[in-house]
């Protein structure tokens, strides 16, 4: 049966990006090499001890590089073939082209999920007294971990993120989302994982994704996306997500976890499974989808808990992103023209 004219710009959309992806990868040397990762990656994020600021960084220059790269790539597209393949209309020709031109706001979510992610396990590692040597394996076995929160869009694993972040007094402003330590773990195989079964909360979130947001889209096109030849001394990732994984965390193992300043690390101890989550992300997606509609998909500085009650009392506030921050960001801005907090909705 022929896919409908929305369905077919969508799977266009979906192989060019795929075929974007792969081209990229060839593009970047680093992928299979981080040590050649330069420790100007940080930029001002030299403050020892601020894992998240670092990571940050870290994960603002692979932004800058894989955009740079995608934007490369793209005369290199088989754009027409593609579009004969999948027949699509010529009045959704311009949409699907800005979607696969405008990398800035796809590559965005993920790159930021992962560097919260990567941020996060030196508190956990050492609650449970795991040698510095090994934060750089935990790292890189998160990805697990990270995968189920990539299998269905942007808005999943902002909402799961949202829910897991760190709670903020009143008084603080906070610089960027931090994900609190209390409400992860490791598992069996040393990977970060979520105190509550992160299958749990993926069903919740996808359940009430499709209630308030947009059907099921499938997973992040970088999963599906084959990685460029790689270091064959060692296992190398078979997917593009993987291969940006292994290259930050190998970064951060590098460059951000031996000038951790340990006494301002929290070793707050695990909470137990919180039995509140499925009220907590339906708030969260609630409030994702009242973003998107205004237009404004830019990530909310709130802990769930804290979202939950202000939605109730119809009181929603943002603290402001911080200097270093925004810097950053529109500097990104700068080089592509393009605001790194919109989802395309691919």
């Amino acid at each position: 049966m022929p896919l409908s004219p929305e369905w077919a710009a969508i799977a266009a959309k979906r192989a060019l990006l795929r075929e974007q992806t792969e081209l990229l990868g060839q593009e970047l040397d680093w992928l299979s090499d981080p040590g050649r990762i330069p420790l100007d990656a940080l930029g001002p994020a030299t403050k020892h001890g601020d894992v998240p600021s670092r990571c940050f960084s870290l994960a603002t220059w692979f932004l800058i590089e894989i955009v740079r790269a995608a934007k490369g790539v793209c005369s290199r597209l088989r754009w027409e073939e593609t579009l004969d393949q999948h027949r699509v209309p010529a009045q959704l020709w311009t949409r699907v082209s800005h979607a696969v031109m405008e990398p800035t706001s796809r590559y965005a979510p993920g790159i930021y999920a992962m560097a919260e992610l990567v941020a996060v396990a030196p508190p956990v590692a050492l609650r449970e007294s795991i040698p510095l040597s090994d934060w750089g394996s935990i790292a890189r076995r998160t990805e697990k971990f990270a995968t189920k929160m990539s299998c269905d869009g942007t808005e999943l694993q902002v909402i799961i993120r949202d829910y897991l972040r760190k709670r903020i007094s009143a008084t603080e402003a906070a610089s960027q989302r931090v994900l609190d330590p209390a409400l992860l773990r490791l598992d069996d195989t040393m990977s970060l994982t979520s105190v509550t079964p992160i299958e749990d909360l993926v069903a919740v979130a996808n359940a009430a994704i499709r209630k308030y947001i947009r059907p099921t889209k499938g997973v992040c096109v970088a999963m599906l996306a084959h990685a460029p030849y790689g270091d064959q001394e060692r296992a190398a990732p078979s997917t593009m997500y993987g291969a940006v994984w292994s290259a930050f965390a190998g970064a951060a193992e590098r460059l951000v976890f031996p000038n951790i300043d340990l006494s301002t690390v929290d070793r707050s101890p695990p909470c137990g499974q919180d039995p509140d989550f499925a009220t907590l992300i339906d708030a969260l997606a609630r409030q994702r989808a009242l973003a998107l509609k205004q237009g404004n998909s830019a990530k909310s500085w709130h802990t769930a808990k804290e979202l939950a009650k202000e939605m109730l009392d119809g009181q929603v506030q943002q603290p402001q992103p911080s200097t270093t921050q925004l810097e950053l960001l529109e500097k990104v801005e700068a080089l592509f023209g393009t605001t790194s907090g919109r989802s395309n909705g691919l």
